[in-house]
């Protein structure tokens, strides 16, 4: 079969989307045309799908899909700058903790893997926990090193250039430097392969008592920042694999393979990253979106129209508030040691 759809103006997309009962009285055509000249249609269409009443037909107007596609391009906006925070707050441990471990060897021990990575397997055939082969370990701190370089090669940064005309006799960079330059993939991967007293020093800062949790949570959220940074559909996108691990499991209500499940893990780490974090803007975005659409909340991730589970997720308290509290305990407890003593 042969793929045999024709150019279609964007006068004809306008009017293509009427003959499916798309209806254009809060934005005129001509509006919708403008907005559309901005947005391509495979993209937009995307939108539209979740609307569907039928394959290709709708009744419904041409507003709702814009209101979903700023909706989505918002909360894309603030789940990514989230995202960021949570990767410089890893790589940063993961430098620290590798750095740590390496420290008398030099700043530059990270190049010997041996030292960091964990090279024991299990081996089906003998039921035993062996250490791979010298020449298997030799190829992989060969293409450890071969990747540094073609990050660091290929780096515009100034500390690079800046370090290499210091010192121009090395031709490696310090794990400190290098952590800038590599990209959320490589260090996820680096984690995946140290030794688990390293990974559990990192899963400890980031608050997740489970190293191999850690590293189940940062592989989806290392998918989903690359659905933003290629301009995905986010809002009711959905993982491959469950997140089905305790600290999404306690919410009945979210579907663990749904953006939401993701949120989850976001905030709790956050609790380590950035305690003082305001999540009024992704509430009430959340909120005043779903509750004009509650049709859809489902879709997002959360079930059996349980709004009330993100005003609990993203519950915000100011620091005001919380020193009031603290002041408040700590009046209520000297008062109390009064009453007793007297």
């Amino acid at each position: 079969m042969k793929y045999n759809k024709e150019f279609k103006t964007y006068r004809e997309q306008i009017m293509l989307m009427k003959g499916r009962g798309v209806k254009f009285n809060k934005i005129s055509e001509l509006e919708a045309e403008k907005i559309i000249s901005n947005i391509n249609y495979y993209k937009f269409s995307g939108y539209m799908k979740v609307f569907e009443e039928m394959p290709d037909q709708y009744d419904i107007q041409f507003s709702k899909f814009i209101d979903l596609y700023n909706f989505d391009r918002k909360f894309s906006r603030i789940i990514f700058e989230m995202i960021e925070k949570v990767e410089i707050a890893f790589k940063t441990n993961l430098a620290y903790y590798i750095s740590e471990r390496t420290k008398k060897i030099g700043p530059l021990g990270y190049l010997n893997t041996l030292e960091w990575k964990d090279y024991s397997f299990y081996n089906k055939r003998t039921g035993q926990t062996e250490i791979k082969k010298s020449h298997e370990i030799l190829k992989d701190k060969l293409d450890f090193k071969k990747r540094i370089t073609e990050y660091t090669a290929r780096n515009t940064k100034g500390c690079i250039e800046s370090y290499f005309e210091k010192y121009k006799d090395e031709h490696f960079i310090p794990l400190w430097i290098l952590i800038e330059v590599i990209d959320f993939g490589m260090s996820t991967k680096m984690y995946e392969e140290s030794i688990k007293n390293i990974q559990d020093k990192i899963s400890k800062a980031l608050n997740i008592p489970m190293n191999k949790d850690l590293d189940f949570y940062l592989k989806s959220l290392k998918l989903i920042r690359n659905v933003v940074a290629h301009n995905g559909i986010l809002w009711n996108f959905k993982l491959i694999s469950k997140l089905n691990k305790p600290l999404v499991t306690q919410y009945k209500d979210i579907d663990d393979k749904s953006i939401v499940a993701v949120l989850v893990v976001i905030i709790e780490i956050f609790k380590s990253v950035d305690s003082k974090y305001d999540y009024t803007e992704l509430r009430e975005l959340i909120i005043s979106y779903f509750e004009k659409n509650p049709e859809l909340l489902y879709k997002f991730g959360i079930k059996n129209n349980n709004l009330y589970l993100i005003k609990k997720l993203l519950k915000t308290e100011s620091r005001g508030k919380k020193i009031n509290r603290k002041i408040n305990r700590k009046s209520r407890r000297v008062e109390y040691g009064k009453t007793k003593w007297n």
